[in-house]
């Protein structure tokens, strides 16, 4: 049944009905119209929204992060079977302000904000802008020197065209300036050949991509307005890239004790050498942007790997648009081959940048030995340095997302989001196929 939280920490009955998951259904939902369920720690720490009954252990994981994991402000959304099964959001948007995190409020989604991009790509091929074994230089000649001539928009995506460096400072004024950024990525040299291995363009990525949307879109259109013209408006989602004048959003908090003790206690191996390394190419990507992430104003400047805005329920919208087309217009071989086979490359799954077993597929993170986020090989989305975390499950039908405002120190695999995982994992057990499947 449908559920909605009347005032924070209880729940009260809407009209019957059932979330259905595609190829399952639900063993067992008992919930009697009529009836109050409260969710511990609600009410203290002012948690609005709406949970269908089956979902509550879902919301409560949500809620007990407040408590456990010092969480500050956050939201969660998950849709299943086309059914937005929970949606919930509370605590403090902005600690010095004391604003509540309400629900219209968006927060910073750093690398999460790659996923969008990562769908405008999808949108672009789908057009015929450009196809994803394309040369960029096709389009953009000036790009193909310096062993860039046969870089393809796919190794892009994947991360595996070696462009994981600028090559020197960017600083906001060079980021603000499409001339000076195409020049710049015009003389940028591979840090290894081009396919042949993987290795995280962490401040590139969007860049990169959004020169190249210029020079093959035929109305000069960026990345960044290629996704709000084509995909958030027909959506309606909240997702920007960056902070318009007179915008604002939820206030990034400094990492607490608990997500300071995350890179010893659940970093892999490879990625605390990377981190701890100053000379790894993780801190060398770093250092060439050198933004203070805790500082609002750095989302003014044009940094699409890293400055897109908005809410858990627009990004788990737009993962769930992704998995079906609808509203896209997206031929169902589009969305068949987000979910499909990785190819991975010569040089094997390592990530040369995060020390990390990954695995990457048409700009989406996929589930992996040292990431498995999801038990489905199908599933793709894209985490954030913050802890935010969005993605597809097409074999559950699942589209998720995380977004909170007090940093993490892991650029994937939070504590907080992957406790809620694990509550979500632990609901979707409960169903068995459906007859016929």
């Amino acid at each position: 049944m449908n559920a909605s939280f009347d005032s924070p920490g209880i729940i009260s009955a809407a009209a019957p009905s059932r979330p259905t998951c595609p190829r399952s259904r639900p063993k067992q939902v008992r919930a009697d119209a009529g009836s109050i369920v409260p969710l511990p720690g609600a009410d203290r720490f002012g948690i609005e929204g709406e949970v269908t009954r089956t979902f509550e252990p879902v919301a409560q994981a949500f809620i007990d992060n407040f408590e456990r994991e010092g969480e500050v402000g956050a939201a969660l959304c998950v849709i299943c079977g086309g059914v937005t099964v929970v949606d919930v959001w509370g605590g403090i948007a902005d600690p010095q302000a004391g604003t509540p995190w309400r629900r219209e409020t968006r927060a910073p989604l750093f690398s999460t904000g790659k996923g969008a991009i990562a769908a405008a790509c999808v949108m672009a091929v789908s057009r015929g802008l450009f196809a994803y074994d394309d040369p960029l230089s096709h389009s953009w000649p000036a790009f193909g020197c310096l062993g860039k001539e046969r870089i393809t928009f796919r190794q892009i995506l994947d991360h595996s065209a070696g462009l994981a460096l600028f090559g020197q400072h960017m600083d906001a004024a060079t980021l603000d300036d499409p001339e000076a950024t195409a020049r710049i990525i015009e003389q940028m040299e591979p840090v290894w050949a081009p396919g042949e291995r993987w290795g995280y363009h962490l401040a590139t990525f969007g860049t990169v991509l959004s020169q190249a949307f210029r020079q093959a879109d035929p109305t000069g259109r960026s990345v960044e307005s290629f996704f709000a013209e084509e995909i958030a408006a027909p959506l309606s989602l909240d997702i920007t890239f960056g902070l318009a004048e007179g915008d604002d959003c939820a206030a990034p908090a400094l990492p607490g004790m608990r997500q300071m003790t995350d890179l010893m206690m659940r970093g892999r191996f490879g990625l605390q050498a990377q981190m701890l390394n100053p000379l790894s190419l993780l801190h060398r990507t770093l250092r060439e942007v050198g933004l203070r992430l805790e500082d609002r104003s750095w989302l003014r400047h044009a940094l699409p790997s890293g400055n897109a805005v908005g809410s858990a329920r627009a990004v788990a919208r737009l993962y769930a648009a992704l998995q079906s087309g609808i509203g896209l217009g997206l031929d169902p071989v589009m969305t068949a081959g987000l979910a499909g086979p990785v190819c991975e490359p010569p040089l094997g799954c390592r990530d040369e940048v995060m020390g990390v077993a990954n695995r990457w597929g048409l700009g989406f993170v996929r589930p992996s030995i040292d990431f498995p986020f999801s038990p489905s090989r199908q599933a793709f989305g894209m985490p954030g340095l913050g802890g935010s975390f969005g993605f597809a499950d097409p074999q559950r039908r699942l589209a998720y997302a995380y977004v909170p405002n007090r940093l993490g120190i892991l650029p994937f695999d939070d504590r907080r989001d992957a406790r809620i995982r694990q509550a979500l994992d632990g609901v979707l057990a409960e169903y068995e196929p459906a007859k016929g499947s």
